[in-house]
């Protein structure tokens, strides 16, 4: 099963992918809802994305594999007006979008998330350190600085009030960046 894709009711079979026997039902492992085969990539990326944020936005860092990062990887380095449409609709929110390059041994240090950020590597990697700020006063949920790897396939969301760090870069890193601004009604 692929992360990031919904798993609960399996109810009906198909010859894609692996199958397992359940008795004399068959199920599908790689299971998508019916109408699923409607959906492109990107609103798979987007629900998958909203899904993670119904859950940690205004809490804590968060890092998702999103479904449908194909169709964001392809659309590198623009401004992806369907995706930033798609994502504030379903959010109630403006999302813009912007790309940050970042060369071999490059680093961008203590950058404070003004908004909400989701940040999503779109070529290579690099490392990535997230901390309240300052460092030392955020919510208990974070008692110590999130430290990992970003790669292509994750995002990583970045509340409002933390502070976000890129650095350990092996070879070119380009990541996509969400800002996801407050409604203003």
């Amino acid at each position: 099963m692929r992360p990031g894709r919904a798993t609960a009711d399996r109810t009906r079979a198909t010859t894609r992918g692996e199958s397992l026997r359940d008795g004399e039902r068959e199920w599908d492992v790689d299971y998508e809802p019916a109408s699923a085969g409607a959906e492109s990539g990107l609103d798979h990326f987007v629900r998958d994305l909203a899904l993670c944020l119904s859950v940690h936005r205004d809490r804590s860092p968060a890092l998702v594999w999103p479904d449908g990062i194909d169709a964001v990887v392809a659309e590198a380095g623009t401004e992806m007006p369907e995706l930033t449409t798609a994502l504030g609709a379903l959010l109630g929110s403006q999302v813009t979008s912007s790309s940050v390059e970042l060369p071999v041994g490059g680093h961008s240090e203590g950058n404070p998330a003004r908004t909400d950020l989701v940040l999503v590597p779109v070529k290579g990697s690099c490392g990535g350190r997230v901390e309240p700020s300052p460092p030392g006063r955020g919510p208990a949920v974070l008692e110590h600085a999130l430290e990992l790897r970003l790669r292509v396939g994750e995002a990583l969301y970045v509340p409002r009030g933390f502070v976000y760090t890129l650095d350990s870069v092996h070879t070119p890193c380009t990541l996509q960046v969400l800002a996801l601004h407050p409604s203003v009604w």
